[in-house]
């Protein structure tokens, strides 16, 4: 009857483990989601900071070309192109860091996922563990007869 009831403990607290362990997961899983909005909406706000900020400069060379008479000079049309290219490549580090933010995030949701895994296969581990060490017990505990052989039939180990 002991073997029985740490059997059945046994069953009840894996189960409780892995139920725990999945709950956990899964709120992981939406924190990770909601972080990763915030993240986004951060990149967004990024994006159209360097797209302003371009533009105001834009706005500043065209006012200077045109107050000191030199509209159409290709030192305004040098000065506006290079704000508009040094917006361009900020704007688009900020995608490359995006992308792989992303790919860190989803690598470490399947960590997440193996980890959990791993937990409630060592839970029945330690089930199947439990279970053998009674069965042991009470395989101990339960007289048998035994048999041993004449010494002069089993071999000699070691040296002679």
């Amino acid at each position: 009857m002991g073997l029985e009831a740490l059997v059945i403990g046994s069953l009840l607290a894996t189960g409780a483990s892995v139920v725990s362990g999945e709950k956990s997961r899964s709120q992981q899983k939406k924190a990770n989601r909601i972080q990763e909005k915030v993240r986004q909406t951060q990149d967004s706000r990024s994006r159209l900071a360097q797209i302003r900020q371009a533009r105001m400069a834009q706005s500043e060379v065209i006012q200077g070309g045109a107050s000191q008479g030199a509209m159409g000079s290709s030192a305004v049309q040098g000065g506006y192109s290079a704000i508009g290219s040094n917006a361009e490549n900020n704007i688009q580090f900020i995608n490359q860091m995006d992308t792989m933010q992303q790919a860190v995030n989803k690598r470490m949701e399947s960590a997440n996922n193996w980890s959990g895994a791993a937990s409630g296969f060592g839970a029945l581990a330690s089930i199947a563990g439990s279970v053998a060490g009674g069965m042991q017990s009470s395989a101990a505990s339960t007289p048998q007869a035994t048999t041993t052989a004449p010494t002069s039939v089993m071999p000699r180990v070691g040296p002679r």
